[in-house]
């Protein structure tokens, strides 16, 4: 693979907001949807910007993931396309996440470019608002080491951090104190040659580390998901694992792939019941619990988006009572995708199988056969 290095980068955040504003000055775009550091200094938020001068205080690659890049998103195009071209900068989860609301009609993409970045992974944000020096220190040198050591979870096991299969339009990559640019579509060419660049420089030696990172991810994932198949096997199982769930919703709200205005889980003329009911129930169990219907919520977002889930893990951020929720919807996600040999973001053209129908398909989990 060719590219460009651009070496003696060492400060990637510097490097990459040169890029961004040289892109802006030229008029290639007219604005950028970028993360930035709130005023007080503990979170990041995505603006969009116009003004080359504003763009100086961006953070591209921020140690937290404060709200997912395609929730903050989808309001931009909610009344229809854009006026004017954007760059969205974001790393391939987000990416992969936009490409999946664009299928399900939740964003347009047209006038819409993207440009991602080689993502470590993310600090949970509960520890990174109470010492945000600390770990913006070693986030700097996580950039370098790529250990997975105070990573969340799921970043742990994440296994499209680089290029991979990706549906980006111009990458930065990142190796030995150097930035990587990689045009990965004919737009992201035209990005590329914009910048001044040609693609001269040989890119093994990034490749390389890339392959060994994934190689050491994937056997974490895959210890990671057997413990997480033996922790909730069956129904009892599942019922431990969500135990200290209070039915909050929170898991919902910053998912960037549960869209319904009108939830069901919410609906409360869908799941009100006569008071008799509950009797009944507390009856034939001994006891019923409240807030009712946990598992039911659970299961049902399973259900409705584990083959667009991308493993984000805001999730488990945004639960009040740390259930790893994130980790379980990551595994059940991994395992409905193989199912259907679908990669929610690889392919902006390739189709959501729950939007599709085959009258033939899937004989061999017709007698509710174990996927493992």
């Amino acid at each position: 693979m060719k590219g460009k290095i651009i070496k003696n980068s060492d400060n990637i955040n510097t490097k990459i907001r040169e890029i961004l504003e040289s892109l802006i000055s030229k008029q290639i775009f007219d604005a950028v949807f970028v993360p930035v550091r709130v005023p007080t200094g503990e979170s990041f938020t995505y603006l969009l910007i116009k003004d080359k001068n504003i763009l100086k205080d961006c953070i591209p690659l921020p140690p937290i993931m404060s709200v997912q890049g395609a929730r903050a998103f989808k309001d931009l195009t909610r009344l229809g396309k854009l006026k004017y071209k954007i760059l969205c900068v974001m790393r391939p989860c987000e990416i992969r996440a936009m490409i999946e609301l664009s299928k399900l009609r939740q964003v347009t993409l047209e006038d819409v470019s993207f440009l991602s970045l080689d993502c470590p992974g993310v600090y949970q944000t509960a520890d990174y608002i109470i010492e945000p020096e600390k770990y913006d220190k070693s986030f700097s040198s996580l950039l370098e080491k790529w250990e997975p050591e105070g990573l969340r979870p799921n970043c742990r096991v994440c296994n499209h951090f680089s290029n991979q299969e990706i549906n980006s339009d111009l990458h930065i990559g990142f190796y030995d104190q150097s930035l990587i640019l990689v045009p990965l579509t004919k737009k992201g060419e035209e990005i590329f040659t914009s910048l001044g660049f040609e693609s001269t420089d040989d890119l093994a030696d990034w490749e390389n580390r890339k392959n060994e990172l994934l190689r050491r991810r994937e056997e974490i994932r895959n210890k990671t998901f057997t413990e997480l198949h033996n922790q909730t096997n069956g129904m009892e199982g599942l019922e431990n694992f969500f135990k200290g769930c209070i039915n909050c919703h929170n898991c919902m709200r910053v998912c960037p792939i549960c869209y319904c205005r009108q939830c069901f889980f919410e609906s409360t003329d869908q799941l009100r019941r006569e008071s008799e009911d509950y009797l009944i129930r507390t009856e034939k169990k001994g006891g019923i619990r409240f807030p009712v219907d946990r598992m039911l919520f659970h299961l049902g977002r399973m259900t409705h988006m584990s083959l667009s889930c991308v493993g984000c893990g805001v999730c488990e951020d945004g639960c009040p009572m740390d259930i790893p929720v994130g980790q379980i919807f990551n595994f059940i996600g991994d395992e409905v995708q193989k199912m259907f040999e679908y990669l929610p973001g690889r392919d902006k053209d390739e189709p959501i199988p729950v939007l599709t129908y085959k009258e033939d398909e899937l004989h061999e989990y017709e007698d509710a056969q174990e996927t493992k």
